[in-house]
């Protein structure tokens, strides 16, 4: 009994790699680069490009801001509670670079740890 056990354990085991290879396989299948935005997908037209630039540009330039706002009362109310930051000690430029005068331990094979 053991031993039919033991001779389906590589069967087992290849079946598991599989169904983790077709799994990945299809994960990362499905995910494809077409969903990427416009200003990530590069073209060669850059007519295009400068087309819509333009076309934005001129979108922005025609907005109309309501400046009443500005000047209503429950705005004019408002008053400011921040509390300013003061300013904080600049670290080191490397902070990943070793200190002067500390020695780093050495393990056994060679690395630090």
């Amino acid at each position: 009994m053991n031993q039919r056990a033991s001779s389906k354990k590589p069967y087992i085991i290849i079946a598991i790699v599989v169904v983790l290879a077709a799994s990945a396989y299809f994960y990362f299948q499905g995910t494809s680069t077409s969903n990427v935005s416009g200003l990530l997908q590069a073209t060669g037209d850059t007519s295009d490009v400068s087309a819509q630039v333009t076309a934005i540009l001129n979108q922005i330039k025609s907005l109309k801001i309501d400046t009443a706002l500005f000047t209503d009362t429950g705005y004019v109310t408002l008053k400011d509670y921040s509390v300013p930051v003061p300013a904080q000690n600049v670290g080191r430029a490397n902070p990943f670079a070793p200190i002067p005068g500390v020695k780093t331990p050495v393990t056994n094979d060679g690395n630090t740890p």
